[in-house]
């Protein structure tokens, strides 16, 4: 079985911090999924700007690993923004924990912490294929704008009255979810992902570019290749992040999505 959740939020209402490109992302997601590497529409689950809030993200993961079995792959993207905020478990030596922002955030309740990919892909038995790609920001410094070209960065600051006795770190740490064979982040650690106006059309740096290598491929591309090719690509368009693959040496040599 092959299944996937898709996760795209342009609209964060009340936080002046909306997007462009998050939505084009999915779509560009599925249709890489359903051309090339054999996954119907309908095991495909997209989650899109006022759909896309914590309970039913945190849902549709439930059902993404529900009954998963050997030889299954499995995939989640996001798109959106990233924050952080005070852990409340105290298993974040930083006394933060990661949060993906969906888009009824509130900054107490209505989050997607680092616990709960942790806790949902930790129950995945053994033989599953788990790839995890974020397109969000990890923090850091600000990209520098090109003259007549939309860039954003894809990081929500934490408000001042959610900080309470805490300090937020300056790097802040890629979401590992467990029993994840492959996790792609956008950025490094102490980066912002661009949100950007490309060819015409918004979408993330990160997840565009990757589609296009993929497909220029026809999904053929190692991990390794395509890793390599993205860095230059994006740093040949004077994109600042940097691109990280989280994944064991046998896994980084075989080609994109593969087991």
């Amino acid at each position: 079985m092959k299944k996937a959740l898709l996760v795209g939020i342009n609209d964060y209402p009340g936080t002046f911090c909306d997007l462009m490109g998050c939505v084009n992302d999915v779509q560009n997601m599925q249709d890489l999924l359903t051309s090339l590497f054999g996954f119907r529409k309908e095991d495909i689950c997209v989650l899109t700007d006022r759909d896309a809030t914590a309970l039913n993200i945190l849902k549709a993961l439930e059902m993404l690993v529900y009954e998963a079995k050997p030889g299954d792959q499995l995939i989640f993207h996001y798109s959106g923004h990233g924050s952080q905020v005070p852990d409340t478990s105290g298993d974040e030596k930083d006394r933060w924990d990661e949060i993906l922002c969906p888009y009824d955030l509130d900054w107490s309740e209505n989050v997607v912490r680092d616990d709960d990919l942790n806790r949902i892909f930790e129950t995945v038995p053994a033989g599953v294929h788990v790839e995890v790609f974020l397109d969000s920001c990890h923090s850091g410094t600000g990209l520098r704008a090109l003259e007549g070209e939309y860039r954003k960065q894809r990081f929500l600051p934490v408000p001042v009255e959610v900080m309470g006795s805490c300090t937020p770190v300056k790097s802040i740490k890629p979401i590992k979810p467990a029993k994840v064979q492959v996790l792609w982040a956008a950025c490094r650690s102490n980066q912002y992902a661009a949100d950007a106006l490309l060819n015409g059309k918004y979408g993330g740096a990160f997840t565009t570019f990757l589609c296009d290598l993929v497909r220029s491929s026809q999904g053929t591309i190692s991990r390794k290749d395509l890793l390599t090719t993205l860095r230059k690509g994006l740093k040949a368009n004077r994109f600042a992040q940097v691109p990280q693959l989280e994944t064991g040496t046998k896994l980084k040599k075989a080609r994109i999505l593969a087991a």
